[in-house]
């Protein structure tokens, strides 16, 4: 799974167990392809310091699975020119799938992770989970006929839910925006569509969207952060998705902030997320304002235009999120905190609070290291992120589908 995903810095090794080896040395050659975008043998041969014999025993097989394909010709200093090794975007097809409240996101890549379709579909507030997971599985279904039209291997699908998740035997086991308990995903989908399937909390899956192509990209620790109906966070530790003992690490919008606080979904009271959550940022505003309801994307444009109530709002929720994170700060010491969705929309308007905030709750030493951003991939990081789940198994894994 992606919490034994290939270090960055990964050298090649070279052992009495030559298979063993050789899929070692491939991983770290397509890893290097991902990162990289295109070299030549020579160079990864210097890279990772094999012969050049090995490299093209290596590559060859890549190119048998077609998941390695040469490109355009590179002229060194000396000699003549080489052609370039990039990763075959024609190599095989992964699917991606957000569900959140009222929605379903989907995207459809290819191996190198262009997008080819996307879709997000609106699911009434009465929907039960059989509605969901219906309406998801028929996506599904067309974005893989689009992969056959492409001839494209299907590679798998990644899902990221809104709640506790077991990644390992893909269960839901406690959604509560969405009002799910205990659902088998991966086994009733692995039957449905003979792939892999792999099931993360969304906060986790939106943290590896910005690890593999976002502000998260060669950082090896940081904290990502999101805001919707949920506060949703994810951790990255030296490369690696941290999940903990049971996978369920990472609910950092359930941290105890205020014990005289409100309810939270969860059933817990003083929660971070009951504090400072979209629902709780609303009830807030038109409280203070005495105007109508707004959405949390108006009141954002409201605080941007100078409206005082508003403004007033991003700072407390500001205050309130330094709190949460500079305790992660003084445990986790991360190199970076990305602002993820909302957060990611608002990170003019709350980032001058939410340094002082965190400084204030964290330790010197910690917080002097580190730097604050907003998100690069938008609403896609979850989806992203799903697809990096897929595609990361067959980097590492070397299975052949």
């Amino acid at each position: 799974m992606i919490n034994e995903q290939i270090d960055n810095h990964s050298t090649a090794v070279d052992g009495a167990d030559q298979s063993m080896a050789r899929k070692h040395n491939s991983s770290i050659i397509l890893n290097a392809l991902r990162l990289d975008g295109c070299l030549s043998r020579a160079s990864l041969a210097r890279k990772f310091s094999l012969t050049r014999s090995s490299v093209s025993r290596i590559v060859d097989e890549l190119f048998e699975q077609k998941l390695v394909r040469e490109v355009d010709l590179s002229q060194g200093k000396k000699g003549r020119p080489g052609m370039l090794l990039e990763l075959d975007p024609k190599g095989g097809s992964a699917i991606g799938i957000e569900i959140g409240v009222n929605f379903i996101s989907i995207l459809l890549t290819d191996f190198k992770a262009n997008v080819i379709w996307r879709k997000r579909a609106s699911l009434p507030d009465d929907a039960s989970s059989d509605d969901y997971l219906l309406k998801a599985e028929q996506l599904a279904r067309h974005a893989f006929e689009l992969a056959g039209q492409l001839n494209l291997r299907k590679m798998g699908i990644g899902i990221g839910v809104w709640g506790l998740v077991d990644h390992i035997k893909g269960v839901i086991w406690f959604a509560p925006n969405l009002k799910w308990n205990e659902i088998p995903l991966k086994e009733k989908w692995e039957d449905k569509f003979q792939v892999p399937i792999y099931i993360e909390n969304d906060a986790n899956a939106s943290a590896l969207g910005e690890y593999y192509f976002g502000a998260g990209r060669n950082i090896e620790n940081f904290l990502y952060m999101s805001l919707d109906i949920g506060v949703g966070g994810g951790i990255i530790s030296n490369g690696k998705l941290f999940r903990g003992s049971s996978g369920f690490a990472g609910e950092i919008g359930h941290m105890l902030i205020d014990p005289q606080g409100d309810l939270c979904s969860c059933g817990k009271v003083g929660c971070l997320q009951a504090l400072v959550g979209r629902r709780a940022i609303i009830k807030r505003y038109k409280s203070k304002s005495g105007q109508g309801e707004f959405s949390l994307e108006e009141i954002i444009q409201k605080a941007r235009a100078g409206d005082r109530d508003a403004k007033a709002i991003f700072k407390w929720v500001a205050e309130a999120l330094g709190v949460g994170i500079g305790n992660l700060v003084n445990i986790f010491n991360p190199q970076r905190v990305i602002l993820g969705w909302s957060l990611g929309q608002a990170y003019e308007l709350l980032l001058p609070t939410l340094q002082k905030s965190i400084e204030k709750n964290s330790l010197s030493v910690s917080y002097g290291r580190m730097d604050i951003v907003p998100y690069t991939n938008g609403a896609d990081d979850c989806v992203l992120g799903c697809v990096a789940l897929v595609l990361d198994e067959i980097i590492r894994e070397r299975i052949s589908y």
